[in-house]
């Protein structure tokens, strides 16, 4: 097989297991709520009615949030990125298709995953916090993160491991492979060195890069549950992180110490009624934004 019809092969894989994933159909409502990190103070974030919100991300200034948004009635596959003041003094804007908004460093761009409803394919899109400039670097789904360093944007490469696209050399290269399959939604230490994400078949992992960032050594966290979205705490030392472990009927978020091997504590405060996903910590480690929504079916206690 040659590599034309090898990467064929992984594109489509890697659309399948997407829909599989996500599970491309129409989801109830998903407003994205707030809570302090010491669990205090739950209340709604953004006024979002007739929209489902996920995958929110501060701006470095903590002035802004941007998140992927869809009508009720759509699917993934309609999803456009938004922002919203962190304040509330102003509705949110809507900037075009897209999902999984990451900031740049500097706060000046953005990057996102497209589907193929938006542009008929999977791409990686660079854009202006304002939307303009609109720019694809990759054709692949990825749930793109940009690194702290600034020069690299990592995301899911076509093997489900963790590549880096160099935006100085407009070259990808992949720094962990199997037999890890990350989960959307991983995260990038506040360093630009470490890398928490779900894998597939359960747990919670770190991923450690080397000081040339070409390959990466894993350190479990968590070997049971399912955990997709992660997030760093500013300085480093935690990670708040969705996650569903053995035997329980909700999504909830939960706050690890990533240097020891104490196991996840789950963050007092949240409604135990609904699912609690995608979170994100601020920078200045006060608040933690996240989707918030009640069970399709039989709403029952997390615990």
């Amino acid at each position: 097989m040659n590599r034309r019809k090898i990467f064929t092969v992984a594109m489509i894989f890697a659309v399948v297991l997407v829909n599989l994933t996500f599970g491309d159909v129409a989801r109830p409502a998903w407003p994205l709520w707030k809570i302090n990190a010491d669990g205090t103070g739950l209340a709604p974030f953004a006024d979002t009615p007739g929209y489902s919100c996920g995958s929110p991300d501060w701006s470095p200034d903590g002035k802004y949030v941007a998140y992927d948004t869809w009508p009720v009635e759509k699917t993934f596959s309609d999803s456009q990125v938004a922002i919203v003041p962190a304040d509330g003094s102003q509705p949110p804007r809507l900037l075009g298709p897209g999902a999984m908004p990451s900031w740049s460093p500097d706060g000046t761009q953005l990057v996102c995953h497209t589907y193929p409803g938006a542009y008929q394919t999977h791409q990686i899109v660079v854009m202006k916090a304002d939307g303009t400039g609109r720019e694809p670097i990759l054709n692949h789904w990825g749930s793109p993160r940009w690194s702290p360093r600034g020069d690299l944007i990592a995301s899911i490469g076509v093997d489900r491991g963790i590549a880096l696209f160099d935006l100085g050399t407009g070259k990808e290269r992949s720094v962990l492979r199997g037999p890890f399959t990350l989960n959307h939604g991983f995260s990038i230490s506040p360093d630009g060195r470490r890398v928490c994400f779900g894998d597939t078949d359960g747990g919670v992992a770190l991923a450690m890069l080397d000081d040339r960032m070409t390959q990466a050594t894993v350190r479990w966290l968590v070997r049971s549950g399912s955990c997709t979205h992660s997030s760093w705490s500013p300085d480093g030392t935690r990670v708040v992180f969705q996650w569903q472990p053995p035997n329980q009927k909700l999504e909830q978020l939960y706050v690890m110490n990533v240097d020891s091997d104490e196991t996840p504590t789950w963050l007092p405060g949240q409604d135990r009624t609904r699912n609690n996903i995608n979170p994100d910590w601020s920078p200045d480690g006060k608040t933690i934004v996240f989707s918030s929504f009640l069970p399709a079916k039989n709403p029952q206690s997390a615990q």
